[in-house]
C-alpha cells in the first residue's frame, strides 16, 4: 500500500494517482523533486469498501488493515519531518481534465496522528461537493480512486507557478512566471498579488516584468503554516532574479520536451536551488477574444447566475446564508410556475464548518414541455399594472410598521417571539423580492425590448439609452441621491464644511452637536436617516450588511465626497451631457410612423412605472432587513450575556441554526472557539467565494507593456474613455476618499454607492457586467466603466493614473506623462441595458 516515488511502479498512475505518478517520473528524468512516497490506490479502495460510501463519505474512512503501520514505518524512514499531504487521483492532472484544486492538500503535517488524519481527509475529498462539481462539468460520471502523495516540506524563500505556454494568449514561444515569498500556497490560491513575468523560450530571455504587492508570505512553523506581513522593502523589489528565472525556463522546457504538451508547474526556490513540486498538463487556454467555442444554453445559464449572484451576494457570512436561500426560494418559485427547474437554495449556496460559502451554479435537469407554461406566467406579469405601486407600496408599509412595532418591543420578548420576529421580517423580505420579479422585472424586460425596438425602428437605436428615459423621474434613489446633495449643500451653508474635511466622517459626527449650528444639522441628518436610512452596502446581505442608520459615518463620507465635488474648480473630465428626456421623445416619435407614436409613448411610460417599483421594491427589502438586524442584535446581547460569544458583531459567523441553538441551550453551547476559527478563515471565504463565482486568472489577464504598464480586460458595460487618478474604494467606509475627476475601482455597487458617480471620471469593478447596478448608473452619468475585470482592486494600485476605454472593456495603466484628463465619447453609445435583479 506504500511506494516510495522512486519505485519503479511509482509512476503508475492507476497506483499513484495523476500527481504522484508526474512527481515519480520528475525524479526519474533527475528533476529536483523532494523525497516522499505515496499510499496507493489500494489502501483507499480498501478503505471504501469497508465503509458505505454514498457521495457524502465522512471524512474519517477508517485506515484498511496494515496500512497504518505501514504508512507510519514509512513516516520513520522518511525521518519523521513536516510533510506535505496532497491528494493524488487517478483522474487528476491529465491532458483533459485537471482537477486543480478540487481535491485537498494539508500542508506542515507533524506527528504521526496528524498524518494519519490528513491522509483521511484527501480520501475524503474525492467525494466533496467541489470535486463533483468539476466532473458533472467536464462530464466525467463518478470519483475515481485517489492516492496520497506524502513529501518532505520545503521551507522556501520564493515559490510560484510556471505556464511553459502562456495561458490566456496561448502563445506557444511564451513562458508566464507567478511568484511570492514563502509557500505557494500563497500564489496557487490567490492570497496575493504576485510578480508576473513573461519569458521567452527562444531565446531564452525575460520579456517583461510585473511588480505585484506580495502583502503576505505563508511559512512553516513550529505548530503548522503560519502568514505574516511581507516587508515593504521585499514588497517593492521583485523576488526573483533573471539568472533564477532563465533556471525555471530551463525546468520548464525540460518537462514540456518529455511530455510533448504545455505544462503547468508549481516550483519553490530553496537555498538559491530551484526545487519542483508538481507538474500537470495545461488543459485550457482563454485564447483571444472571439476564439472560445460555442457554449450551450445551459452554460450560458449557468454563467447568468454566477454573474449575479456574484454581484448581488458578494461574500456572504454564514449568518447571511439562511436569508439568502429564503430570497433564492422566492425567485425559484417563481421560475418553477413558468415551467424551469431551478436549483434547489441549498445546494445552490453552501457553507462549510469553517464558514466558507460556495456557489454552485449547477443547472438541473430541465424538461422542455414544463417551459408550455411560460407564456401564461409571463402574460400574468405583463397584465400587472406597475400604476399600482402606491397602493402596493401602502400596503407593504402597513407590515413593516407593524412588524416594527413588535421589534421596538424585543427586549422584552422570550427566546420563541425573537425566532418567530426574525423569520416573520425575513419572510416579509422574501415576499416583496417575489413580488418584485413577477411585477417589475419580468415585465421591464419584455417592456425595455419594445421600446429599444421602436428606437431603433425610428434610426436612434445607438442614440437613446434606457436611463433617458428616468433622468426627470420620482423614485427612492433619485430622491435618496437628490437628499444627500441637500445635506453636502446645508453642511456648505452652515459653515461644517471645513470641519468636516478636515477631521473625517466619525469625529465630526462625534463633536456635531458642539460645533456651532450642528444641532440643525443633526436633525435634518435624523429626518434623512427616517427617510432614506435603511439604505445597505451589499442590500441582499440580511445581516453583515450595514445600512446608513446603523453607520452615518458611511453616509458622511458620501456628503464629503459631494462636498470636494463642489468644491472642485473644475471637473477633471468633460460632461457628456445627456438629452433631456422630452427631446428623445419627441425625436423618436417624429422619426416613427404615425400608428407607433402612440405605442411609443405607452411604453415609454409603462417602463417609467416600471422603473420606480423596481427601485422601491429593493428598498423594502433594505426596510424589513434593516428590522431583522435588530432583531438579531437583541440575540447577540443575549449570546454575549450567557457567555457563547464574546463580542455581539461575531454572531455573523454563526450559522442560523447555530444561532438557534445557542439561543435556547445557551448552558449547553460554547461557541468562541468555532468564532475564532471561521474569523481565521476569513481570507481563505472570501477566496473560495470569488473563485466559486467564475473568478480566474485569465478572467482579469494582465499583459505587461513597455510603454504602458498593466492592462486589464473586463467587460464594455459603458461608452467612452476617461482618464485619472485611480480611488480604490472597497466600501462603504471608503465613499469620502473619493475626489471629483478620479477613477472609482471597486469590488461592485449598489444604488447606496450612486452618489460618487457624479464625482468619478470612469469606473472599474472587479463584478458585474452590462446589466448591472454600476453599467446602468454609469451609462446614466455619462462616465465610461469596465465591469467584470476580476482582480482590479487588488491589481490597481490606489492613485496610479490609469485609462478607462468603456467601449472595449480595457483598462491600462499610465506613464505619470500620459495621465492629463481626458473623457472622450464613442460615436456610437451602444445597446442599453438595465439590471434585472
Amino acid at each position: 500500500m506504500i511506494l516510495w516515488l522512486d519505485d519503479a511502479e511509482a509512476s503508475n498512475g492507476s497506483l499513484t494517482g495523476g500527481k504522484g505518478a508526474s512527481l515519480a517520473r520528475c525524479r526519474r528524468l533527475g528533476l529536483p523533486v523532494p523525497d516522499g512516497f505515496c499510499v496507493t490506490t489500494e489502501a483507499f479502495l480498501a478503505a471504501t469498501r469497508s465503509d458505505a460510501v454514498d457521495g457524502q463519505t465522512n471524512s474519517m474512512l477508517p485506515l484498511p488493515p496494515g496500512c497504518e503501520s505501514a504508512l507510519l514505518d514509512a513516516y520513520d524512514r522518511l525521518g519523521r519531518p513536516a510533510v506535505a499531504v496532497r491528494s493524488s487521483g487517478t483522474d487528476e492532472d491529465g491532458r483533459e481534465t485537471s482537477l486543480a484544486g478540487q481535491h485537498d492538500t494539508v500542508l506542515g503535517v507533524s506527528g504521526a496522528a496528524a498524518l494519519l488524519d490528513a491522509v483521511r481527509t484527501c480520501w475524503a475529498s474525492a467525494f466533496n461537493e467541489r470535486a463533483a462539481e468539476y466532473r458533472r462539468r467536464r462530464g466525467v460520471a463518478e470519483a475515481a480512486p485517489i492516492a496520497v502523495v506524502v513529501q518532505r516540506m520545503v521551507e522556501p524563500t520564493v515559490s510560484g507557478v510556471l505556464f511553459t505556454r502562456d495561458p490566456v494568449a496561448g502563445a506557444a514561444d511564451t513562458a508566464v512566471v507567478s511568484a511570492s515569498y514563502g509557500l505557494g500556497e500563497s500564489v496557487v490560491s490567490g492570497l496575493v498579488v504576485p510578480d508576473v513575468f513573461r519569458l521567452s523560450a527562444s531565446p531564452p530571455r525575460i520579456v517583461s516584468r510585473t511588480l505585484g504587492s506580495k502583502e503576505t508570505r505563508m511559512d512553516q512553523g513550529p505548530q503548522g503554516v503560519v502568514t505574516t506581513r511581507v516587508p515593504v522593502a521585499d514588497r517593492n523589489r521583485l523576488c526573483l532574479d533573471d539568472d533564477q528565472l532563465l533556471r525555471l525556463l530551463e525546468v520548464g522546457r525540460r518537462l514540456e520536451e518529455y511530455y510533448g504538451c504545455a505544462q503547468d508547474i508549481e516550483w519553490a526556490l530553496c537555498d538559491g536551488e530551484v526545487v519542483l513540486l508538481q507538474a500537470r498538463p495545461v488543459t485550457a487556454f482563454a485564447g483571444r477574444v472571439g476564439s472560445a467555442a460555442p457554449r450551450s444554453m445551459r452554460a450560458r445559464a449557468e454563467e447568468l447566475i454566477r454573474a449575479d449572484v456574484a454581484e448581488h451576494l458578494p461574500c456572504p457570512y454564514p449568518l447571511d446564508l439562511r436569508a439568502a436561500h429564503r430570497l433564492v426560494e422566492a425567485v425559484a418559485a417563481l421560475l418553477s410556475r413558468a415551467g424551469f427547474n431551478p436549483p434547489a437554495p441549498e445546494a445552490l449556496l453552501q457553507g462549510d464548518a469553517d464558514g466558507v460559502i460556495r456557489l454552485h451554479a449547477s443547472l438541473p435537469p430541465q424538461r422542455l414541455w414544463r417551459l408550455t407554461r411560460l407564456p401564461a406566467v409571463v402574460g400574468r406579469s405583463l397584465r400587472h399594472d406597475p400604476g399600482r405601486w402606491p397602493q402596493e407600496e401602502a400596503a407593504i408599509r402597513r407590515s413593516l410598521t407593524r412588524l416594527t412595532r413588535c421589534i421596538d418591543r424585543c427586549t422584552e420578548a422570550d427566546s420563541a417571539t425573537l425566532l418567530r420576529l426574525l423569520d416573520e421580517t425575513v419572510d416579509a423580505a422574501a415576499h416583496v423580492l417575489h413580488d418584485r420579479y413577477r411585477n417589475y422585472l419580468v415585465p421591464l424586460t419584455v417592456n425595455r425590448a419594445v421600446t429599444m425596438r421602436l428606437t431603433a425602428m425610428a434610426g436612434l437605436g445607438d442614440g437613446v439609452q434606457e436611463e433617458d428615459l428616468y433622468r426627470d423621474l420620482s423614485y427612492v434613489t433619485a430622491a435618496a441621491n437628490a437628499g444627500i446633495a441637500r445635506l453636502a449643500e446645508r453642511v456648505h451653508a452652515l459653515g461644517l464644511e471645513r470641519r468636516l474635511l478636515r477631521d473625517g466622517p466619525e469625529p465630526f459626527l462625534d463633536e456635531l452637536d458642539a460645533a456651532p449650528a450642528g444641532h440643525r444639522f443633526h436633525a435634518e441628518l435624523h429626518q434623512f436617516l427616517d427617510d432614506y436610512g435603511a439604505r445597505a452596502g451589499s442590500p441582499y446581505l440580511a445581516f453583515s450588511a450595514r445600512s446608513w442608520r446603523e453607520r452615518p459615518e458611511d453616509l458622511i463620507g458620501l456628503i464629503a465626497a459631494q462636498l470636494r465635488g463642489m468644491s472642485a474648480s473644475a471637473r477633471e473630465r468633460t460632461e457628456i451631457e445627456p438629452r433631456n428626456r422630452p427631446a428623445v421623445l419627441q425625436d423618436v416619435a417624429a422619426r416613427l410612423p404615425a400608428p407607433l407614436r402612440r405605442r411609443w409613448y405607452r411604453s415609454v411610460a409603462r417602463q417609467r412605472a416600471l422603473h420606480v417599483g423596481r427601485e422601491g421594491t429593493l428598498y423594502l427589502i433594505e426596510e424589513f432587513f434593516f428590522q431583522a438586524r435588530r432583531v438579531m442584535a437583541e440575540i447577540a446581547g443575549r449570546l454575549v450575556a450567557g457567555g457563547v460569544l464574546e463580542q455581539a458583531e461575531d454572531v455573523v459567523l454563526l450559522y442560523d441554526a447555530e444561532v438557534r441553538r445557542a439561543l435556547t441551550l445557551t448552558a449547553e453551547v460554547e461557541l468562541t472557539s468555532l468564532v475564532d476559527r471561521r474569523k481565521n478563515a476569513r481570507a481563505r471565504a472570501r477566496e473560495a467565494w470569488r473563485r466559486s463565482c467564475g473568478a480566474t486568472e485569465a478572467a482579469g489577464s494582465v499583459d505587461s507593456r513597455p510603454a504602458e504598464g498593466l492592462v486589464l480586460r473586463g467587460l464594455p458595460s459603458a461608452v467612452g474613455r476617461a482618464r485619472g487618478r485611480a480611488r480604490v474604494i472597497l466600501g462603504p467606509r471608503d465613499f469620502g476618499r473619493l475626489s471629483a475627476g478620479e477613477v472609482l475601482v471597486c469590488p461592485f455597487t449598489d444604488p447606496s454607492w450612486t452618489p460618487l458617480f457624479s464625482l468619478a471620471a470612469g469606473v472599474v469593478a472587479d463584478a458585474g457586467g452590462p446589466l448591472s447596478h454600476a453599467a446602468i448608473i454609469a451609462r446614466e452619468y455619462g462616465i465610461p466603466a469596465v465591469l467584470g475585470a476580476d482582480g482590479a482592486t487588488a491589481r490597481i494600485r490606489d492613485g496610479e493614473p490609469i485609462e478607462v476605454d468603456g467601449s472595449a472593456g480595457v483598462v491600462t495603466l499610465l506613464m505619470p506623462e500620459m495621465s492629463g484628463p481626458s473623457v472622450m465619447a464613442d460615436e456610437s453609445m451602444g445597446d442599453a441595458n438595465g439590471d434585472l435583479g
